[in-house]
Order: C-alpha cells, then structure tokens, then sequence
C-alpha cells in the first residue's frame, strides 16, 4: 500500500509517524510538503521574548527518511481524489491508495486593507524578530495587538503575546510609558472556550494592566491608526496583528472544501472521498454554532486516530477509539511562567474546560512539549 500525507505540520508528522509504528516496511508512507524545515508556531512566542532565536529554532525534514518515511520537498498543486492522485510542482504524479490531508491553514494579511508594511503579522516568524527589536526601542506610546478575522490558529496565541510584551516592556524599563490594549473581533475573548474561561482571560490579562477591546473587526489600517466596522478608530505606534485564516488554494481547487474549510466525520476524519482524510487546521468539526478550535494539540490526536484507521483497514485489526474531541494548551504570561487550559469538545453535555493559573511548572511543560515532540518525529 501506498500512504500519502500532505503536510509536514503537527498533523502530518504525527499521522506519518504512527503509520510508520504501526506497518511494515512493505507498506510506503510518503509526505510531502513545499518547506525544508518543521518548527512549532509556539516557538514565535519564545522568539518574541527573547528566549530563541528562528535561525535555531528550525528541524530539518530530511530526518524523515531515516525513519522509514519517504519525505518529498514540493508543493501540492493537484488533488485528484477520483482518481487517487495528487500532482506535486516539481515531481508530477503521485498515486496513493490512502491519502491523509494536513496542509493547514494560512494567515491571510492581505484581507485586512493597508496592513501589510504598517502593521507586524505575529504569525510569520521572519516579521517576530524585526517586532521584538521595535517593541523594545519604544520609549513611550501605544502597542494594539488585533486579532483580525477568525476561526486563527491557536486561539490564546495572541493574549499570550499581549502579556510577553508586558514582560519584555517591563524589563526594559519602558512599561510605565507604553500603553498595551488587545482587540478582538468576537463579543468574548475565546468564543471556542465559552464565557467562564474567556472572562478568566480577560482578568488574567488585566492584570499586567492590558485592556481588552471586544466587538472590534478590522476594516482598515492607515498610518498609525486602525479602523474597525462600524467606524471607530484607534491610535497605535506598533500593531501586532493576527490575519485572517483561509485554507490552501489547492483545497478549495480539489473539491475537498465546503466553502472555506474540510468537513470531516468527527470521530474517523473521514472525508466524502473514498480513503481520503483530513486533520487539523485544514478541517471544521462543527460543535453547535461554533467549531473546533485550529490548535497543534487536536491536528495531532485527530492523526493518531486516522493512523489508526487506516492501519486496521490494511491490517484487518480494527480501530478501537475514535477521535474523542481532548486536548489542551499552554498560556504563556512572560516571567518563565504559563497557565494550563484543558478541553473536553465532545463532552456530552457541551464542551467543558479546565483553567489551572500560571506557575513555572507549566512553563517547562511547554517546553517539554516542544522536545519530546521533535525527538519522535524527527530526531
């Protein structure tokens, strides 16, 4: 058999590498995907703070091979799911007998009229270092971090970054003359996390005395001044913004996509092709009005359970458990310190979450996270 995965993110390198655990060496599971390296988007926090730098930060994808994992560098152009086939840039045709999707989603700053060149897109990790070095040469003025659209990638990043650039401010000494307010579209801080969590959010932050703004869509960014709907406006000396999200053109091009985003069986990650499946950010799970949150911790159980899947289809043994909607994260708050959020999507009585309060304990479980992640995949 032949195993396709596209995608070398959490949800690729998690499914590839439970599919290598679970098949013999007769079975040939490829991954491609257009980037060289594999790095954590958590990492563009510790680059922000000062703690990494991106040179060092990057694990080379060529580690694959070592492990029985046949890793393609080339871009996606073509999914031909009727025909089980995909056309990589570079390669031509490729045919498979199981494909698992795990492209991701991508930050659309262009959505945002005048962002680009005025404003810092937090989520590509070039522009961080470049925000760190303006950030810590402010001597007085207003920081605004916007989150610009949703559903984004990883819903505490951008509060998380609020509260690191107090830290940073603080230890420079220019906290006192520097003012720092968060902007959110949404009528609460984390919609996919409910009230209760998004008002200990909102607290937490206030704390470091950043004030959060809801209700606040972008429209437009001018020379020191973001205008959201419905007219109001606002002053900055630096914008940190979090783009709008969209799926991999090559997504919507294959039919795979229902408007913007993968529908997929909750439990199999099954799509409506045959022997097709999509995980992670790619995919929308509905849960009610909402969605499932687009976070590394679920793209790597969501793959888990398609390994499963398919192992058991090949192998006759048949899954046990599907995807049980679990996981959780991190909230980093400056100070080596972070706070720990659990998630229970699936709970029968509507999702349920778990906040324990910042300590240097979940600060090195972050890292952790990061290291034993790496060395499995790709070490």
């Amino acid at each position: 058999m032949r195993i396709v995965v596209l995608g070398a993110g959490f949800g690729g390198l998690a499914c590839a590498t439970a599919l290598r655990k679970g098949l013999g060496q007769d079975h040939r599971i490829i991954i491609v995907d257009r980037k060289k390296s594999f790095m954590m988007g958590l990492v563009k926090l510790w680059i922000l703070a000062g703690n990494r730098r991106l040179a060092e930060s990057q694990t080379p994808l060529a580690g694959l091979d070592a492990k029985g994992i046949e890793y393609v560098n080339d871009e996606v152009t073509r999914i031909d799911a009727a025909a089980k086939r995909i056309h990589a840039k570079d390669g031509g045709w490729i045919d498979y007998d199981y494909l698992v999707v795990a492209l991701g989603a991508e930050p659309a700053p262009e959505k945002i009229e005048g962002f680009a060149g005025r404003g810092f897109n937090l989520y590509d990790a070039a522009q961080v270092e470049p925000l760190r070095d303006r950030l810590l040469a402010l001597k007085k003025g207003r920081v605004a971090v916007s989150i610009m659209g949703m559903p984004y990638k990883c819903p505490p990043a951008p509060y998380e970054a609020a509260m690191i650039i107090n830290d940073m401010l603080e230890k420079n000494g220019t906290r006192g003359g520097v003012e720092v307010e968060l902007f959110a579209p949404s009528p609460i801080a984390l919609p996919v996390a409910g009230p209760k969590v998004s008002a200990d959010v909102v607290e937490m932050i206030n704390k470091y005395n950043i004030h959060f703004s809801p209700n606040c869509k972008p429209k437009a960014v001018r020379d020191g001044e973001i205008e959201f709907d419905g007219g109001r406006r606002e002053k900055f000396d630096v914008l940190v913004g979090i783009p709008p999200h969209k799926s991999p053109a090559v997504i919507k091009e294959s039919g795979l996509a229902q408007g913007e985003w993968i529908p997929v069986d909750k439990s199999t990650l099954k799509t409506q092709f045959e022997n097709v499946y999509a995980v992670g950010d790619v995919t929308e799970i509905k849960l009610g009005q909402l969605a499932m949150p687009k976070a590394g911790i679920f793209a790597e159980g969501q793959a888990k359970v398609v390994a499963q899947e398919i192992v058991g289809e090949i192998t006759g043994k048949q899954a046990t458990s599907g995807y049980d909607g679990q996981g959780f994260c991190f909230v980093e708050v400056g100070g080596r310190m972070a706070g720990y959020v659990q998630a229970d999507f699936y709970n029968a009585q509507g999702p349920l979450f778990r906040l324990e309060q910042p300590s240097p304990v979940h600060y090195e479980e972050k890292h952790d996270f990061e290291r034993s992640r790496i060395k499995e995949w790709l070490l």
